[in-house]
């Protein structure tokens, strides 16, 4: 079989209360339609079950498969779901995306899962209904969620529940799913795009890096109304030859302006596409500002909490945006090396490193591509967030020592010693 220049999986994980926002893009998808150089595939999980298809021409379905007991939420299921859709139409370049809440767990689904991982003893009410209201939870994986309920003590729960992340967990999962789709493929995936919240992330970023050349994601949550997808896709159908990196810089494009035509109720746009082949140079620079940091924590620990508030008060509009990505604890980097160079107090080595993080993120020297924003108390962000919570304020996530990042870099003993200073 000939090859296309495109095939592109997006998998619809809406069975939750985004199913209506889902059933919007599944028609946008097949409105546009499959050409011989772009074919479309689209997975559907809602709340009447789940379907799989091939798009044909416009408005009109190829091949569809209806599947039983399907759970979107079992990163073996994309793994299968992209071997489907692969394997029926090879190509020059592969594209996956995936469209989920972020979350979207109700408290009577973590009550099933918790069900299947304790047995008879239920989760308290509180911490149901405290982590189904986190519209931008990290939880994508009903395994990761399973993990996050596995923990026996109810005060190691509730420290799970209360941090906001089962972002390290996910983070694992997906690095696992992208391994085994670029082993079925025999090569990395072209672009990876998050229509999901927060997922413009370091952590994330760095463990995927092997498995995809160029990803598409937020730092921020994502409107309800997801991506522009007649736009975007309909770009690419005139251009198919379009290589990842131009199209990863086409989404960007093409969702900020959708969203300053139509501005969401909080106005919180963000879009970045970045160059995974130069995370590595980006981890490294990094890794030399938690080397900074630590070697002069005693005095450093307050230059980096001014660099952490400025960016809060900036970015919330002095606590007038909620929610947002510092409720799960993540930071811009970029915003905080700016404001390191900035503060007289930074040392020598701490300047040094955050410009290096700055020049790591700069577009045409480093790994973002692009970035795109509505709204002014964006301004100046780089693209990327990095895990750090308030000094002193929550621990760290226990899950957090598991991702690529932390092993391959001092961020983790940072962190450590950052909390260690204010206990």
């Amino acid at each position: 079989m000939a090859k296309t220049q495109w095939t592109i999986l997006t998998y619809i994980a809406a069975h939750n209360n985004l199913q209506e926002l889902g059933d919007r893009s599944l028609k946008q998808i097949v409105d546009i339609g499959s050409t011989r150089e772009v074919v479309h595939g689209v997975l559907f999980d809602g709340e009447d079950g789940a379907v799989r298809c091939i798009v044909g021409d416009p408005e009109k379905v190829l091949e569809q498969e209806k599947l039983q007991e399907f759970d979107s939420g079992d990163p073996d299921r994309l793994i299968e779901t992209a071997q489907w859709a692969y394997s029926r139409y090879p190509a020059e370049r592969y594209g996956l995306v995936l469209w989920s809440h972020g979350s979207g767990w109700m408290p009577h689904e973590i009550e099933a899962v918790a069900g299947e991982v304790h047995g008879s003893r239920p989760v308290e009410t509180p911490e149901s209904i405290e982590r189904s209201q986190m519209p931008g939870s990290r939880v994508l994986f009903r395994s990761s969620l399973a993990g996050i309920l596995k923990p026996e003590k109810p005060a190691e729960r509730a420290v799970l529940f209360d941090d906001g992340t089962g972002h390290s967990l996910d983070t694992v999962e997906l690095g696992r799913v992208v391994a085994s789709i670029q082993s079925f493929i025999h090569q990395p995936l072209e672009l990876l795009g998050m229509d999901a919240c927060l997922m413009a992330n370091m952590e994330v970023a760095y463990q995927i890096r092997n498995g995809v050349r160029f990803m598409v994601a937020s730092e921020e949550l994502v409107p309800g109304h997801s991506w522009p997808y007649d736009t975007i896709l309909g770009e690419l159908r005139a251009h198919p030859e379009m290589r990842g990196a131009d199209f990863a810089r086409l989404v960007v494009s093409k969702y900020t302006a959708y969203y300053a035509a139509h501005p969401p109720a909080a106005g919180d746009v963000t879009k970045a596409a970045l160059d995974l082949a130069r995370i590595d140079a980006l981890a490294g620079s990094v890794d030399l500002l938690a080397v900074a940091l630590i070697a002069g924590m005693e005095l450093q620990a307050d230059v980096l909490w001014k660099a952490q508030s400025a960016a809060f008060q900036h970015e919330t509009r002095k606590k007038a945006r909620t929610p947002n990505k510092f409720d799960y604890h993540l930071w811009d980097i970029g915003s905080l090396a700016a404001a390191l160079l900035a503060e007289n107090a930074a040392s020598a080595e701490v300047k040094n490193a955050a410009g290096q993080v700055v020049h790591s993120l700069q577009p045409g020297t480093g790994a973002v591509l692009a970035e795109g924003h509505r709204g002014e108390w964006f301004d100046g962000i780089g693209g990327v967030t990095i895990y750090l919570m308030p000094s002193g304020e929550q621990q760290i996530s226990p899950f957090y020592g598991a991702t690529a990042l932390a092993k391959d870099t001092r961020w983790a003993d940072m962190l450590k010693a950052y909390h260690a200073h204010y206990a």
